[in-house]
């Protein structure tokens, strides 16, 4: 009896202490994921469009670049944190590089500094048309229109303003006096490109981001789009007095245009001179 009752009370306890591991097992409160210095999805590309992403962090600090500098290195190759951003941001210069923040095979948007690439947003519009030139034109640079930068931290270029300012080159080809841009609307008036030239049509507004086929049809910048042949389209208001409308453009202008109305050197159109 004795021996039973020793055998019954060892496994009372042992009971109890199974109970007990298990209780202790089940309240046992989870372990948090470890949390990185700037929040969980800062470098997390699966999450840009959290506001803890790091584009759109920097963004609320004016793009002050030297906050990533001061922990990863003025090279951001990873300074005391042993990271480096340059292995994401491997372009020349790392996140400093010009399409890091608007652009992607050139400087010029599409992408804006939102992300948008639509040709319809303003900060997007007629970009490319214009840096890269197409089939009616050459191409115009960006420091005709912009005072471009040398180095990410050049005055002007990260500041309180909220566009991007119109600084025209007085040296450039293309430069007119008296073109306009109007914020506004995001109109321009009175460019070369446009018709502000000799024979051209003076005053032509043409909208940023219009995307239409009909705002840079032929006779728009030079003679009238009301006409019923190209040939007659394309002929000057003003000037060309010595030709009639009867004649070919392409007998004197054969390194622009051929006898079919076709641009066959746009590089050679609208490029600040006659050719």
């Amino acid at each position: 009896m004795k021996i039973t009752s020793i055998i019954f009370f060892v496994s009372g306890l042992l009971f109890l202490a199974l109970a007990g591991c298990s209780e202790l097992k089940n309240s046992k409160t989870p372990v948090e994921p470890a949390m990185t210095v700037h929040g969980i999805g800062f470098a997390d590309t699966t999450q840009k469009s959290s506001a803890n992403f790091h584009t759109k962090y920097i963004q609320t600090k004016n793009y002050d670049l030297k906050l990533c500098q001061s922990c990863h290195g003025t090279d951001y190759a990873g300074g005391t944190t042993g990271q480096s951003c340059n292995s994401c941001h491997n372009k020349p210069n790392g996140p400093e590089n010009c399409t890091t923040c608007h652009g992607s095979i050139n400087a010029a948007p599409p992408k804006d500094l939102s992300g948008n690439t639509a040709r319809t947003v303003r900060a997007v519009g007629a970009h490319q048309k214009h840096l890269i030139g197409g089939t009616l034109g050459a191409a115009v640079a960006c420091n005709t229109c912009h005072k471009v930068p040398q180095k990410f931290g050049d005055a002007g270029h990260i500041d309180a303003t909220p566009h991007a300012e119109i600084y025209t080159d007085t040296t450039s080809a293309f430069y007119r006096s008296n073109a306009v841009y109007n914020a506004s609307n995001v109109t321009c008036t009175n460019t070369y490109c446009h018709g502000n030239f000799n024979g051209g049509n003076l005053n032509a507004v043409m909208t940023w981001t219009d995307t239409s086929s009909t705002s840079v049809q032929c006779g728009t910048c030079h003679g009238d789009v009301t006409k019923a042949t190209l040939k007659e389209k394309a002929f000057p208001k003003t000037g060309h007095t010595a030709a009639a409308v009867t004649a070919d453009c392409a007998t004197c202008h054969v390194a622009v245009v051929n006898s079919s109305m076709t641009i066959i050197n746009p590089s050679r159109h609208a490029n600040g001179r006659i050719d």
